[in-house]
């Protein structure tokens, strides 16, 4: 189940604290291949309209599967800002590596960033994250990766590197019970060594490559 760092009360609270303020916002594409959608950021208050339970709003899924942020921004209303790339088609992408600057208007201080990841190689995932404004002139930021489970039929939100972890664990069990058969069936002579044989906690603990921060953003506030 997706979880934010700060408390849905303790959020609205400190959205709505502050001042207008202009912000020139950069989004860096970290992954090696594949590109982002159009990036959707809001006051973290309206997280009830991208968020349900578990899952996502149908909204959210819409932008979540399609790349498309306009029913989800009409959902939220004018706090809802769009930013895209110029890459793809479309040519509302961002491409690996690339980075896109465009400028916002927000009184939040804390706002929940949004994009899909083009499902080039992986469908219904995106990154994510809660960005606190209230620390400074200039606030950088990662995006994480999750999946929504669409693809799956789970409909439940999980961390993008866990789920492939889960998979990954899954293979090496496999892998284990393939490999405890052939020692059954192999002599003592040609039998591997216990020393050599790389151990089940390593290969589940091992990080799949395209875990971690997908994406950077950051806010400089306009004087």
């Amino acid at each position: 189940m997706f979880k934010s760092t700060l408390g849905a009360a303790a959020l609205s609270l400190i959205a709505g604290m502050a001042t207008a303020g202009t912000y020139t916002v950069t989004v860096t594409n970290n992954l090696s291949e594949e590109l982002l959608a159009p990036i959707l950021i809001t006051n973290v208050s309206n997280d009830s309209n991208i968020f349900m339970g578990s899952y996502v709003t149908a909204e959210a899924e819409e932008q979540i599967l399609t790349g498309d942020p306009a029913k989800l921004a009409a959902r939220i209303g004018p706090d809802a800002m769009v930013g895209h790339g110029t890459d793809g088609p479309p040519g509302v992408l961002l491409a690996p590596g690339k980075s896109v600057t465009f400028e916002i208007e927000t009184d939040a201080t804390a706002v929940r960033v949004i994009s899909m990841v083009a499902p080039t190689m992986l469908p219904d995932t995106y990154v994510t994250n809660v960005v606190d404004l209230s620390g400074g002139d200039k606030i950088k930021a990662e995006l994480t990766r999750f999946d929504i489970g669409h693809d799956e039929g789970t409909k439940m939100i999980v961390k993008f590197g866990e789920m492939m972890m889960s998979d990954d664990t899954m293979a090496a069990t496999d892998d284990t019970m393939a490999a405890t058969d052939d020692t059954m069936a192999a002599t003592d002579d040609t039998m591997a060594s216990d020393d050599t044989m790389a151990s089940d906690d390593t290969m589940a603990m091992a990080e799949h490559p395209k875990a971690g921060a997908a994406a950077t953003i950051t806010f400089v506030k306009k004087m």
